[in-house]
């Protein structure tokens, strides 16, 4: 499905957790830092624990087997994280069917992502009669839609649903149409 879309379509991810932990990691650092270079001035001195580090370094032998091996494994790690920021995350939008319009020459292509898709079947929910309540999930193969009502006989509402949500978004223009699933939780 995504192989034929345009690479200006595939969207990278957030990467919001990555971006976290390094910003935590930096701030940590500078925080260290900045309390060494106080405590240097004060005192006159670096803190030990500042020094300890450099002067572990300037006792070993650069030549050993250990320090080369430690080399080799942060050099991985150091492109192992180099790769992870560069290369692309994995696509995460539905492809649109557009209509040819006269006026625009070229080819146009447009997505949609999961998640508004997921809203789109929700709101389409709620305007339902008997549904009081909807919440939708969306892949890129299905979309399962979970509505709350108060009615006791849920069997024609859950074609209701079904149906509703598939022509909404037959309408909004998706291709292909993923499949639906619908669970109803009836209320007391």
């Amino acid at each position: 499905m995504s192989g034929n879309l345009p690479v200006s379509l595939r969207p990278r991810p957030s990467r919001a957790v990555p971006a976290m932990i390094c910003g935590l990691v930096l701030l940590a650092a500078g925080v260290v830092l900045v309390w060494a270079a106080v405590a240097r001035l004060t005192m006159g001195v670096w803190p030990p624990f500042f020094t300890a580090g450099s002067d572990w370094l300037a006792t070993l032998n650069w030549n050993s087997p250990g320090s080369w091996t430690a080399g080799v494994v942060l050099t991985v790690i150091g492109l192992v994280l180099l790769l992870a920021a560069l290369v692309p995350g994995k696509f995460h939008a539905l492809p649109l069917r557009l209509d040819p319009i006269r006026e625009v020459s070229g080819d146009s292509r447009a997505v949609m992502s999961r998640r508004a898709v997921a809203r789109l079947a929700a709101a389409t929910c709620e305007h339902i009669d008997g549904v009081s309540t909807a919440s939708a999930t969306a892949s890129d193969k299905e979309v399962h839609v979970s509505v709350h009502t108060p009615l006791h006989d849920t069997a024609d509402l859950q074609h209701w649903v079904t149906d509703g949500v598939r022509s909404r978004l037959q309408a909004s223009g998706l291709d292909p149409v993923p499949n639906i699933t619908v669970s109803i939780r009836p209320g007391t």
